[in-house]
Formats: C-alpha cells, sequence, structure tokens
C-alpha cells in the first residue's frame, strides 16, 4: 500500500513537471508598467501634462494623454491634445524642400541665391555658396542670433532681410552651429519656389494627404480649437501660465507647427515607410533619404553616456546610435514646451512626447523616450531617470560655478568713466532692434527689449552687467574719438559681440 502510494505521488509530481516545462511563455507584452511609469515621472520631474504615442510596424499601437493640460480649470490631457512642437517643426520644412525636389523644382547643390536673387548674408562668399541642403543641416557659418526675432514685432519677410546685418561666427561648412533663422529661410525658399505661403505648402503638401487635420501652424488658429494645452512655469512652486508671446510664428519653418500624438504617430508612420502614408507617397524614398543622411557632425563632438553614438545633423533630424540601433530624433522647446520624437528605422518603431512644461527641461521627455526604446527594443533595462538626475544636478552645479567665476572676475574699486547720463539713451542695431536705457542710481540702468524689462548693474569699469531678459549678460560701453559714449557690445549666448550703436536710425 505504502508503495502504491510513493508510485502514485511520483507520478504526479512527473505529470507536473511536464506540465510546467511544456507550458508556454507569457508573451512579450511592453506594455506593461507604461502608464506607471509615465505617471511617476510627472511626479518626480514635476510636469503638469504629457502626451505618449508608439507606432510599430506601420501601425500606431499606442496613443494616451497623462496628467492636465489645464491646472487651473482641472483639465485633462488626452491623445488628441494639441502641443506646440517647436524646432520638431524643422523636419517638417525638410521634407517640404525634399517634395520640391521631386517635383524638379528645387536642386538640392543649387545657391539659394539662384532660387532668391535678393538672399544676402554679412559675408559674400557665404551668400553666393549656401545651398538648401546647408540651410536644414545648421552648417552655414551663421550663429543663432535668436534675439532677432524671439518676442519681436517682426514678420517673417522683414527678419529675412535683416540677415545682411548679422555677422557669420564661422565659414561656411566650419562647425555645426543650430540655426532658426536658415529654417526660417529654407520656408521662405519653399514660398518662392511653390508661389504659396509656407502654411499653405505644409497644409497641402503634408497636413492633408497624411491626415493631421487637427494640426494648426498659427497660435490663431491653436486658439480656434477646443483642445490644446497651455505652458506653465514654477512660481515659487506653483504653477503660473508661460503664455504665447515668443514671435514663433514669424519664423514658422523652423518651430510653428502645432499637433498631438495621435498626428505625431503619422509623422512618424509616413518617415518609416520611406515617404509613404497608407497608398499616398508624400515624398519619394529617395529624397526623404537626403534628409535621414548625416551631412555634418555635431560638435563639440562627446558622448554623454556610452550607450549613444557620436551625433550627426541630416537635415530637420538629428542621427545617431542608442545602444547600437539607429535612430534618429529631433527635441523642440518653446514657450515652456517640450517635446521629443525619435524612431528606428531598421527597427520599424517610433515614440512621440510631447510636454507642457519647460521646467525639466528635456529630463523627462529622455527619461520616457529612452525607457519605451528600451521596452520596443526587447533591452535590459537602464535606470535613466536616476542618470538624468545625476546630469540635471551636474547641470546645475556647473551653472553655479560659472557664477561664481564670474563674480571672481570682477574688479573691485573701479566706477564708471563717465556720469549716468552719458550712458542713457537709445541704442540700436540693424537686426536685432533697439532698447532705452534710463539711469536709476549712479550705476544702475533699466532698459526694455523687444518689450521685455531688464536692468543694468555696474560689473567694473564701462561694463554692465544685466537681469531680467539679459541675466548675467555684458553690456561693454564704447566711446568715440571726442571721449563720450556712443556704443556698447553685448555679449548674447550663441551669437557672440553685438556692437548696439547709440542713436542709429534703424534699417
Amino acid at each position: 500500500m505504502k508503495a502504491k502510494f510513493f508510485f502514485l505521488l511520483w507520478l504526479l509530481t512527473v505529470a507536473a513537471f511536464a506540465q510546467k516545462k511544456t507550458a508556454p511563455a507569457a508573451p512579450f507584452n511592453p506594455f506593461i508598467g507604461l502608464d506607471a511609469f509615465v505617471n511617476q515621472m510627472l511626479t518626480e520631474w514635476r510636469v503638469p501634462g504629457a502626451s505618449v504615442a508608439i507606432v510599430k510596424d506601420g501601425k500606431l499601437l499606442y496613443a494616451k494623454g497623462y496628467g492636465l493640460k489645464d491646472v487651473k480649470n482641472n483639465l485633462p490631457v488626452t491623445e488628441k491634445t494639441l502641443f506646440p512642437i517647436a524646432s520638431c517643426t524643422k523636419s517638417f520644412t525638410s521634407a517640404a524642400l525634399a517634395i520640391l525636389a521631386d517635383e524638379g523644382k528645387l536642386d538640392w547643390n543649387k545657391p539659394v541665391k539662384e532660387y532668391m536673387p535678393d538672399f544676402q548674408l554679412h559675408d559674400e562668399y557665404a551668400t553666393r555658396t549656401v545651398t538648401a541642403r546647408d540651410l536644414v543641416s545648421h552648417r552655414t557659418g551663421l550663429a543663432r542670433h535668436d534675439w532677432t526675432w524671439l518676442y519681436a514685432n517682426l514678420d517673417r519677410q522683414s527678419l529675412y532681410q535683416r540677415l545682411k546685418y548679422l555677422p557669420l561666427s564661422k565659414p561656411v561648412y566650419a562647425q555645426y552651429q543650430y540655426n532658426n533663422l536658415m529654417f526660417m529661410t529654407a520656408g521662405v525658399l519653399v514660398e518662392r519656389i511653390s508661389e504659396k505661403s509656407w502654411e499653405n505648402f505644409l497644409r497641402e503638401k503634408i497636413l492633408q494627404p497624411l491626415g493631421m487635420k487637427q494640426t494648426v501652424l498659427t497660435y490663431p488658429e491653436l486658439f480656434q480649437t477646443a483642445d490644446y494645452a497651455l505652458s506653465y512655469r514654477d512660481n515659487n512652486g506653483q504653477w503660473a501660465e508661460q503664455g504665447f508671446g515668443s514671435n514663433v510664428d514669424a519664423i514658422g519653418p523652423a518651430g510653428s507647427v502645432k499637433s498631438n500624438a495621435v498626428e505625431m504617430a503619422n509623422w512618424l508612420l509616413m518617415q518609416l515607410g520611406k515617404g509613404k502614408f497608407g497608398e499616398k507617397q508624400i515624398v519619394s524614398e529617395a529624397n526623404l533619404k537626403e534628409n535621414h543622411t548625416p551631412h555634418i557632425i555635431v560638435s563639440p563632438a562627446e558622448i554623454t553616456f556610452s550607450e549613444l553614438g557620436y551625433a550627426t545633423y541630416g537635415m530637420g533630424w538629428s542621427i545617431n546610435t542608442y545602444r547600437g540601433f539607429l535612430r534618429l530624433a529631433h527635441n523642440g522647446s518653446i514657450e515652456g514646451y517640450r517635446s521629443q520624437m525619435a524612431f528606428f528605422p531598421n527597427e520599424n518603431l517610433g515614440v512621440v512626447i510631447l510636454t507642457n512644461t519647460g521646467l525639466a527641461d528635456y529630463y523627462f521627455v529622455n527619461s520616457v523616450c529612452n525607457y519605451v526604446s528600451d521596452k520596443w527594443l526587447n533591452l535590459s533595462a537602464i535606470d535613466w531617470p536616476s542618470r538624468l538626475k545625476t546630469a540635471q544636478a551636474e547641470a546645475k552645479a556647473k551653472t553655479e560655478k560659472a557664477k561664481q567665476d564670474n563674480a571672481a572676475k570682477r574688479k573691485s574699486d573701479t566706477k564708471p568713466s563717465h556720469n549716468s547720463d552719458s550712458y542713457t539713451g537709445t541704442y540700436q542695431h540693424p537686426a536685432y532692434g533697439s532698447f532705452a536705457l534710463e539711469a536709476r542710481g549712479d550705476d544702475e540702468f533699466i532698459g526694455v527689449f523687444h518689450g521685455l524689462p531688464f536692468t543694468l548693474k555696474h560689473y567694473h569699469y564701462d561694463v554692465f552687467e544685466g537681469t531680467g531678459v539679459f541675466d548675467q549678460t555684458k553690456f561693454d560701453f564704447r566711446i568715440d574719438a571726442k571721449g563720450a559714449i556712443d556704443r556698447v557690445m553685448v555679449t548674447l549666448s550663441n551669437a557672440g559681440e553685438i556692437e548696439f550703436k547709440k542713436g542709429a536710425p534703424s534699417p
């Protein structure tokens, strides 16, 4: 009896083991944990709202909104909530040029001057040499000069006509220099060749064929829609609305598309589909490949994390490798909005993340994008949030050290060479516009530039330092042959020294 019992127990054990051994493994599900992760990131990085979409193998597999699009009224983000995508727009403008190339109206390598005789840069060689390809690959030699358009009361044509007053900081092709004004110029080129506005060309040739019916290209259009996200900045721990005064629509081809996760998924599907969406060939495979081909090394050449390859730039796309996989991506930043789109052409995978605060800079979108990439590429998980928090802390420490170094460089016991009235007045630059200075005490001035207030405080000698819109910017006042203050050299980030002449007329 005992032997029969043990034999029966043995049979049951073998049967159970065999059943366990042959039971099929649970299918891999990259969606597991995604919701919890995104919501956790919203909390950790302090982001009011976000929208995420994932495409794979020609299909939209995931689109969802998280958090709030309107904090005051407690309104949630949906997958159809519109966000300004900022510089992700650049890929649209590059695709517009590709379509013109398909139509035989544009040669990538022909100088822009041959299409637009009034095209003029400060350097004559650059003027005669720069091509459409160069405009959208950040290799013209022109520094950013973003303060020519930011918050300025200028339209696209006015900004285009002022390019000739902006000095190049590098020779053509010498170095990667990210540039919004050159993408704006590419939009002007689209307009001249097509005889349509950049906005209408995009609507007809790209947005409508892609079914991007809710995507808009200007703020007035955005404000007429019912579902768009407000952007936010931190105000002593509370959210405050950022506003919409940047003037980005004027440089629209560089950054004015406003879209949602679902429709941006269509954009990525077209990129992954080699220019095709559904049965429609939006842009030829050959000319889209021109957009996707590296044209310049992003400098300084450095690898922040070992999983990332050296960065290059094509036309409207940053190109590198992520953990050994080819990746094309772009970020966007305007008025508190942050966005990121990325796709892996060889894995037929794409992801887009849209957010409504700049408080976390790109750390939030990178955390989510990398998490999704790891999951869908079936890679071992990397704790990107911890890594990026370390990077954020290091960046803050670097900024603080720069402030300390700046204070240490100041020469004490110096004073301005002239009385305060000698520095007051209006200072002008033919591309940047003007600002007026009024004295407030012996060594302090107040001014307004493009409608934004700033203060100048004495740094040393005839150098003053800005606060407000010109925070930590140096203003170096100069004298003429008679000893009178006649100009000021303003050292602007990503532009260099810009000379504003006292009392000089605008162009």
